[in-house]
């Protein structure tokens, strides 16, 4: 990603809406820009990329931002935003409402339908990385975490913000050896945190279960596309026993067809925003992503990503551009 600066106050009101949609869709990926009538719109963002981390600035007011179901299929990567607002903010994320206040911080998934609705100008700085980062750390993340409810020790909250603004401030200047070493510790403290919040979760499962339920996560992702698979391959794959398995899977609240039901929507959906696939038949996809019925296909990728696969590739004739 390209270093982005744009700030529409000083651009003609005819050119300002699609400047700041060019921006966000540079910075975070497709998104529904809904402005407010009656208010100044305005928007000001800076962001720039160091490695897996991506560094942002912003401000906007007059308009509500929203992550419609439509643009998390087009996305290219799940990721996740560490958020330090200065000014508060309401967000709608699947049914509920959440309160930013500014002075705190925040994790939020952006792969998830959201909409923002700022009472006023709202100002923020964020830390973006890819969701696998974090789930290294982190199992069964959640798409929203509000830190200050994770971070029991005194001080966390003000350590999670003096190391982020330490590393954004010396992003651009850091050896490459410091900047990784950083970076690692970075998300070594969010994890550590998260975790220690969730202390009796983990306390409640075996590192043994846990270690089963990512070979076999691993194994369901590999071979997605497999049509055969089931879960007594993963379970005979991972040399364990089919009631375990179920067992291991039943601690995180999901059931084993479940996920490789979701593995092989992901898979499809990343083969319908491919632009060198954008030839094949749709039902040619549905194959290679495991499905052997594509009306089944059909019906399962409209529930999971809130459009069939059809209104998903005619939304691909817009150019997107990667985050």
């Amino acid at each position: 990603m390209k270093p982005i600066a744009v700030d529409t106050r000083l651009m003609p009101g005819t050119e300002r809406i699609e400047a700041w949609r060019d921006a966000l869709q540079g910075a975070f990926g497709p998104m529904f820009i809904d402005p407010i009538p009656g208010e100044d719109f305005e928007g000001e963002l800076r962001s720039t990329r160091r490695g897996p981390l991506v560094f942002h600035d912003m401000c906007y007011g007059g308009m509500r931002l929203w992550r419609r179901p439509i643009d998390v299929a087009k996305m290219h990567e799940e990721f996740f935003t560490l958020t330090l607002p200065g000014s508060g903010l309401e967000v709608e994320q699947r049914g509920q409402t959440l309160q930013l206040l500014g002075g705190q911080a925040y994790l939020f998934n952006h792969a998830v339908t959201y909409r923002t609705r700022p009472p006023s100008p709202y100002r923020t700085r964020s830390i973006a990385f890819p969701a696998s980062l974090l789930r290294l750390r982190v199992r069964d993340l959640q798409p929203f975490y509000a830190l200050d409810n994770y971070i029991a020790t005194t001080g966390g909250l003000s350590l999670i913000r003096s190391f982020a603004d330490h590393l954004s401030q010396g992003a651009v200047n850091w050896s490459d050896h410091e900047f990784t070493a950083l970076s690692d510790q970075f998300l070594d403290l969010l994890g550590l945190f998260l975790q220690t919040g969730n202390a009796n979760v983990a306390s409640a499962e075996s590192c043994t279960q846990a270690g089963h339920r990512q070979r076999a996560l691993h194994y369901i992702r590999i071979h997605a596309s497999d049509p055969e698979l089931s879960p007594l391959r993963v379970a005979q794959a991972c040399g364990i026993s089919l009631g375990y398995l179920h067992e291991v899977f039943r601690g995180p609240g999901m059931a084993v067809e479940q996920k490789i039901f979701e593995e092989r929507l992901e898979l499809a959906r990343r083969l319908l925003i491919d632009p060198r696939r954008k030839g094949v038949p749709i039902q040619t996809l549905a194959y290679e992503a495991g499905f052997s019925d594509p009306a089944h296909f059909s019906r399962r990728f409209k529930r999971r990503f809130g459009v069939t696969p059809g209104e998903l590739r005619a939304e691909q004739r817009t150019l997107v551009r990667p985050r």
